[in-house]
């Protein structure tokens, strides 16, 4: 787990100055204010960072997740030359207004959101106050990481630990600076009561008392540091990992690992308080090709909204929302991407007549280009879902766009996902032929549950218990599975697909994910 030694410079911070620092009062920084209203698409192989202002500021921002990723490889250099097939969507916009115009729903004091859904991998952030920002999406990203290099039954504290450690990395011209802290964690270590070591080994956040969430991170953040910040507890991390996802209780895995029980445990994390940091030189060795285009000017029109598309319920009518879409749209009939987030509104909640003619419309002129072809089939797939009693036939009706679309781009797991669950009614489901579907879209993008969900789902079918288990291990371990995590649990227990679904119903199902 650690970095060459040429790359690392070590140094010590105070941590009990850090707290008074900290409960002082702490500086924020303000980004500029964008002077262009054009929105700008900056690609690596890794992300797509879409930004609305100036076209150096999205090149920077895709320049700095390149760099934060390539520190996270070298720390784990089993994943140094993979190359994930999907790509992270980040949305760099203002502010809350704009968060909220694509997650309505987002509380006061959000300042970005991730969601690894079937329409994609997205994060948002809001870049009026940068600090948190990164660390939010640095937050995020570090999961994400976890789950698409390492998808298996970690504890939850140790997945929150990881992101904790890691989002607090500092990026400068000199390199990328590790091991720093975030101010309410480091607060929280003192000020906040800790819970029972038996509890943060044991439950998930979402299983803690939300008076406790701040003693929980903060204590999983601690320990992660500790761990990390010397070879040989790095080693006894590992082998305690290890064994807990492999089953073993974690309390004891924990101590077999590294010889301390509970209370010697908090016996040495309370006297830790000089935090070791490791500066990482040059984690890119030479700079990410990148592409960077103008979008069309629909985009400043419709990109925010298209993603709140994505992401909004199907059959649920937002009546103002829907008029606001059909109005700009129409003042574009020759706008590919207005026309498509026209008829994407109109397939989740409105006409879907209306949203098949323009589909029509748009094939005829762009018969092989992806995102159409895609919307065709999803299209249908979406109507399916609205009209149980014209399921079949529609999912039926789908699915020669969703295998055209998987033709055009076979490292794109979304064709994948809606031809598996456009497989889901037909009696003979799932043949050896799904399965290769369900498992593939699941490895393209293994931070994405529902794939995870759908393959555990397919593999109990056909009697294949323990490799459903190792699928939804991971899903069910998630700090913030909700419903996802209670739909998994349920399944493995022998729950009917129906009362599966309730469960997850009944939990809070995060289609983001906010810390």
């Amino acid at each position: 787990m650690y970095l060459r030694s040429a790359q690392l410079q070590g140094e010590g911070v105070m941590l009990r100055r850090i707290v008074a620092g900290a409960v002082a009062g702490l500086a924020v920084l303000a980004s500029a204010a964008n002077a262009e209203a054009a929105w700008y698409k900056a690609e690596t192989d890794r992300f797509v960072v879409y930004g609305e202002g100036r076209e150096g500021e999205v090149r920077d921002y895709a320049l700095k997740l390149q760099t934060f990723d390539a520190m996270l490889r070298l720390f784990h250099p089993s994943t140094l030359d993979t190359v994930p097939a999907t790509k992270v969507q980040v949305y760099l916009v203002d502010g809350l207004r704009d968060l909220r115009r694509m997650r309505p729903s987002l509380g006061a004091g959000v300042h970005g959101f991730y969601a690894a859904s079937n329409e994609g991998v997205i994060a948002a952030v809001a870049t009026e106050r940068s600090l948190e920002a990164d660390d939010v999406l640095f937050h995020e990203y570090a999961h994400h990481f976890m789950l698409e290099n390492f998808p298996a039954a970690y504890p939850a504290w140790f997945v929150e630990g990881f992101a904790e450690y890691f989002m607090t990395a500092e990026i400068t011209d000199e390199g990328v600076k590790v091991g720093g802290y975030n101010p309410q964690r480091a607060a929280a270590v003192f000020l906040a009561r800790w819970l029972p070591w038996e509890e943060v080994f044991s439950k998930t956040t979402a299983e803690t008392h939300r008076r406790d969430t701040a003693a929980y991170y903060s204590q999983a953040w601690l320990l992660a540091h500790y761990m990390y910040s010397d070879r040989e507890r790095a080693a006894q991390l590992d082998k305690a990992i290890t064994a807990i996802a492999g089953g073993a209780p974690p309390v004891e895995a924990f101590q077999a690992a590294t010889g301390m029980d509970s209370r010697e445990l908090t016996r040495v994390l309370r006297r830790y308080d000089k935090l070791q940091l490791y500066l990482v030189r040059d984690p890119l060795k030479t700079p990410p090709a990148m592409t960077v285009t103008r979008l069309q000017p629909s985009a400043d029109e419709f990109l925010l909204d298209h993603v709140r598309l994505l992401f909004s319920r199907t059959g649920r009518l937002d009546q103002g929302f829907l008029d606001s879409v059909r109005r700009r749209a129409a003042r574009l009939p020759d706008d590919p991407f207005a026309q498509r987030t026209l008829a994407r509104a109109e397939y989740v909640m409105g006409d879907v007549a209306a949203g098949e003619a323009i589909m029509k419309a748009q094939l005829a002129a762009r018969p092989d280009d992806l995102e159409t072809v895609l919307l065709a089939g999803m299209g249908q797939v979406l109507a399916g879902l609205r009209e149980p009693q014209n399921r079949q036939q529609r999912f039926r009706a789908g699915r020669p766009f969703l295998a055209k679309a998987y033709a055009l781009d076979k490292r794109d797991f979304r064709p994948l996902y809606a031809y598996g669950l456009a497989r889901s009614v037909e009696p003979e489901f799932p043949t050896d032929n799904d399965m290769t579907v369900l498992l593939e879209a699941r490895a393209l993008a293994p931070s994405v549950q529902e794939n995870s969900v759908r393959a555990g789902l397919a593999l109990l079918k056909v009697g294949r218990k323990d490799d459903a288990r190792k699928v939804l291990a991971a899903v069910i371990n998630n700090p913030h599975g909700g419903g996802y995590a209670a739909r998994a649990r349920a399944l493995l227990e022998g729950a009917s697909e129906s009362d599966a679904e309730a469960a997850g119903q009944a939990e809070e199902a995060p289609p983001d994910e906010t810390e």
